[in-house]
């Protein structure tokens, strides 16, 4: 009798762990929409999801009464709410609706307002919005539509895009989720790139907001900068993770002695991989050293690895970087440095400070280089 109720409460805990997974995995998420103008991005993100059970758009908010876009949500049987820019910022007013509503995502699909922060402050992590320009140019106060086709073209820009990213206090400037490139032609106008913005909106945006919400294992973004005074001389590197569709977020920094820019750029990486608890992840390397990642994504380090690293400089954290490499799912992504993009910046912050605070200085075990 007593094995018997051994197994049945060994097998009723299995049921209920495995009841509670599937919870867990067909979660129904909610979604508001907020809007200013026509919307045929919310329509596009409201059709989208019609035929799937696990997600709802909740509601379309607009603080325009005339939008076409409550027409559009309306049609579609979704309910429509209209606000004024006092309902907005008073934190007594409109939050109060969002909060009751308990959404998962908030997108704002060509909305035209700022967002206040004690709205950012009660949904860390889940409002997005989307920029019809390659983020971090061209963005901003006023950078919206015909403005940005125009800042672009008049830049003698090759490319343009959209970029998907998180909202926080500052007008795009939010951690990048997501980004889709088109090129320029030489007889491009304003119209005709608004064109191109909108069919890469059309493909795009419903196909990450539903990555974002039902992706098992989020992805996580790790973001490194490193800096060696003299090069070589003394050094630091900096660097932030941040889990994708949670506020959490770690950062960390160290100086060191004597070293390279080089090997501060690798050492930030392999310390960023190290930290993280789990394996495999899916991990977005963000570097604005082409030696890291070019080496990666031209598959030159794989090459060194197989002629053991003759004649390579900084064998012993090359060997390091792959051992952690291999423990995740990891893409490198090149940005260019010192060009506003807020994560780079802060990070080369920190390598900077590092590299000059000489009481926390420890050894670059390895280098030996030391003219």
């Amino acid at each position: 009798m007593q094995n018997y109720i051994q197994i049945y409460s060994y097998t009723h805990y299995r049921i209920r762990k495995f009841a509670l997974r599937l919870t867990t995995m067909f979660k129904h998420h909610k979604i508001l929409i907020f809007a200013s103008g026509s919307g045929t991005n919310a329509e596009q993100i409201i059709r989208h999801f019609i035929p799937n059970s696990n997600v709802e758009v909740l509601g379309v908010y607009s603080n325009n009464p005339s939008a076409f876009v409550l027409d559009r949500a309306k049609q579609l049987g979704v309910s429509t709410h209209v606000f004024n820019r006092k309902q907005f910022n008073n934190p007594e007013d409109l939050l109060k609706d969002l909060i009751a509503q308990s959404p998962d995502l908030i997108v704002l699909a060509g909305f035209l307002w700022k967002v206040p922060c004690h709205i950012i402050d009660a949904f860390p992590n889940k409002i997005i919005n989307i920029h019809p320009a390659l983020l971090p140019k061209h963005g901003g106060k006023g950078m919206y539509g015909h403005h940005v086709h125009q800042a672009v073209i008049d830049a003698k820009e090759m490319e343009s895009g959209i970029s998907i990213h998180y909202v926080n206090s500052q007008y795009d400037q939010g951690a990048i989720i997501f980004q889709a490139k088109t090129t320029i032609g030489p007889d491009e106008t304003p119209k005709s790139l608004a064109q191109k913005i909108h069919n890469l909106e059309h493909r795009y945006f419903s196909e990450e907001i539903e990555k974002l919400l039902l992706t098992v294992g989020k992805q996580v973004n790790l973001y490194t900068d490193g800096a060696a005074s003299g090069n070589p001389g003394p050094g630091g590197y900096g660097l932030i993770l941040e889990w994708e569709g949670s506020p959490y977020q770690k950062t960390f920094s160290q100086g060191f002695i004597h070293t390279t820019n080089n090997r501060m750029e690798l050492r930030a990486v392999i310390k960023g991989l190290q930290m993280l608890k789990k394996s495999p992840l899916d991990v977005v390397v963000y570097t604005d050293s082409k030696y890291v990642s070019e080496a990666v994504n031209k598959k030159w380090v794989f090459g060194w690895e197989k002629k053991g690293f003759k004649d390579k400089k900084n064998k012993d954290l090359w060997i390091e970087f792959l051992e952690e490499y291999r423990k995740h799912n990891v893409r490198m992504k090149w940005i260019k440095g010192h060009n506003h993009h807020p994560q780079n910046e802060h990070c080369d912050k920190m390598a900077v400070k590092a590299s000059k605070q000489n009481e926390n200085h420890i050894e670059d075990i390895g280098y030996h280089n030391k003219e």
